[in-house]
């Protein structure tokens, strides 16, 4: 009688642990978007999408990606430097993909809503966070000033 009554709640805690070990030892990718990254020696700015693995299992992220609103011809901007693929360990350094604002000027009057992901080997994607609504507009971004409008 004392073994079963010992029993449930040990193996209950047991089964506790298990899960709690479970959900932290997983794969946890954080993406950050920065549109305005500036080379100081050729003075190019351009854009920079940074995967980070902050989680306890490698991951392979396969592609990186910028994905507008819908709307547009596009719905994903695949970014040529990140479809090699790059296997993120637990601690390694992050993976950085800088791309040019070529063609991005059509996007400019959503460019808040254009997030960054990357997808891994077994297809989940991770995504950025939005722009905080303070955030400066990218120097791709055309303002429009009050006499190109009066024009329209």
């Amino acid at each position: 009688m004392t073994a079963s009554v010992l029993g449930m709640p040990l193996g209950t805690a047991g089964f506790a642990m298990s899960i709690l070990t479970y959900l932290r030892d997983r794969a946890m990718v954080r993406i950050t978007l920065q549109w305005k990254m500036q080379n100081t020696k050729t003075g190019e700015t351009k854009g920079l999408v940074r995967v980070t693995n902050s989680g306890r299992r490698p991951v392979f992220i396969s592609i990186v990606a910028l994905e507008p609103p819908k709307g547009f011809d596009h719905t994903h901007l695949v970014l040529e430097q990140s479809i090699g693929g790059t296997k993120l360990g637990e601690g390694e350094k992050p993976m950085g993909v800088l791309f040019p604002y070529d063609g991005l000027e059509q996007y400019t009057e959503v460019w808040r809503k254009i997030r960054a992901y990357a997808e891994d080997s077994t297809g989940k994607r991770y995504y950025s966070s939005l722009p905080r609504k303070d955030a400066k507009a990218p120097p791709w971004v055309r303002v429009q000033t009050k006499r190109e409008i009066d024009k329209l």
